[in-house]
């Protein structure tokens, strides 16, 4: 407390010395700490102001070389940025608070209705120049006149609006949730997304990188919806019509020509005579057990070039619906899946279009005039081994175990008979087969 009631009388010290307007003097020793290159008092507060040529507390006096007019000076206010803004941004501010008075009725009107009262409009009091010494990630709360309180705004993730949109804000996009990992299990991290439209999902399809084909991860790439208004997604593509959107699809396993697929998954048929074939590469829009209406299609891919060795990078082409006009029903869309080697790392970059609601359907068409698209660019997807959250918990759908020197057989997660071999090392304990794989 002393040091406080020290600082605060050193300060009063301070500003007692006679100034000319509000440059401060520059003294030979000064009080309460060193003057910078412009002579302004830096240990009372004091910085140069460009504008205004002089020395200035940028909380209490304006100057111009902190912000672009009054929006932008209002706006830094609110994200947490302790300056002063001119008096007349008050005046905007208030603009957005007056009451609107009621449009007059028609003079053949017989019998109007009461007039509404109409407020006064309340007269324009400044904030008060008060100081508050801390830092808001996330901005000040404010008080009923709009001013800054010595309060911190909650941490949402929101985008705060600015004065043009104070009446229509901006959706702000949803983060997809993390799902909490499970010992035993080896889940995928999910990085924080905030796109307009849609966010990449990866899912592994074998179980940690052991029940599919020998030394390969399969990943099964997928998007979710961010916003309710979208219709559904009708293409994938790489293209330069507003700038460079590639299309980047890596190298990856592919299944023989009789059993593998190129658009829309695999048919089960053929995963029951070959199980291999579960994990082909392939891509799609929202099919995963094969394509057998010919709903998909594709244009300047060249499917036959795509191997464990060469991947597809193109910017003109694209996989389609033949119906552009099919409505989404589940949130989250597939549109590929991949085998990749377990030593490699690997990033899927993808551009993506599709429509928004109608507001007029008929027969499922839309009869706008102008219908309604949107698009996300240059979505990437990670895809990296996954790593098991604690390799010594067997996973329920385990069949064989090896517990770092013999091999056990389990039933849901628990041993029932091991051989019993005397073993001088341990390797590292692992499932060796599973109950849905091979």
């Amino acid at each position: 407390m002393f040091k406080i009631l020290s600082l605060i009388s050193l300060s009063a010290q301070t500003l007692s010395q006679p100034v000319k307007g509000d440059i401060m003097p520059v003294y030979d020793h000064p009080i309460g700490g060193d003057n910078d290159a412009n002579g302004c008092l830096i240990g009372a507060g004091y910085s140069w102001c460009e504008s205004d040529k002089s020395c200035i507390r940028q909380w209490l006096t304006p100057c111009s070389d902190n912000y672009n007019g009054c929006t932008d000076c209002l706006s830094k206010q609110r994200k947490g940025m302790n300056i002063a803004c001119p008096v007349e941004c008050n005046v905007v501010v208030d603009q957005w608070r007056r009451p609107i008075a009621p449009e007059p009725l028609p003079p053949h009107q017989v019998d109007p209705l009461p007039p509404v009262p109409v407020a006064e409009t309340p007269p324009i009091r400044p904030c008060p120049d008060v100081m508050c010494m801390m830092y808001c990630e996330n901005g000040f709360q404010q008080d009923q006149n709009g001013c800054n309180m010595c309060s911190c705004l909650s941490p949402i993730p929101m985008t705060p609006p600015e004065i043009n949109g104070l009446l229509n804000p901006v959706p702000v996009p949803v983060p997809v949730p993390v799902p909490v990992p499970v010992p035993g299990e080896c889940p995928i991290p999910i990085t924080y997304c905030d796109n307009l439209y849609v966010c990449p999902k990866v899912t592994e399809v074998t179980h940690c990188s052991q029940d599919g084909i020998s030394g390969y991860t399969t990943y099964q790439l997928s998007l979710v919806i961010q916003d309710p208004e979208i219709r559904n997604i009708y293409a994938i593509y790489g293209d330069t019509q507003f700038g460079e959107h590639p299309l980047s699809i890596p190298p990856a396993h592919q299944g023989t020509s009789i059993y593998g697929s190129n658009l829309g998954g695999v048919l089960p048929e053929i995963i029951s005579l070959n199980r291999d074939a579960a994990y082909d590469s392939w891509l799609t829009i929202g099919l995963t057990e094969g394509d057998r209406d010919n709903k998909l299609s594709s244009v300047g891919i060249d499917f036959n070039s795509w191997t464990e060795t060469n991947g597809i990078y193109t910017t003109n082409a694209a996989v389609f619906l033949m119906n552009s006009d099919v409505d989404i029903i589940d949130q989250e869309i597939s549109i590929a899946q991949l085998t990749i080697p377990d030593n490699q790392v690997e990033d899927v970059i993808i551009n993506v279009q599709g429509k928004l609601h109608c507001d007029k359907m008929v027969h499922g068409s839309c009869m706008d005039t102008h219908v309604k698209t949107w698009q996300e660019t240059q979505i990437t997807f990670h895809l990296e081994k996954p790593q098991i959250v604690n390799p010594n918990v067997i996973p329920n759908n385990c069949l064989s175990w090896f517990d770092g020197c013999n091999t056990c057989l389990v039933r849901e997660g628990v041993l029932r008979g091991c051989s019993r071999l005397m073993c001088f090392t341990e390797g590292n304990p692992h499932c060796l087969s599973f109950s849905a794989g091979h």
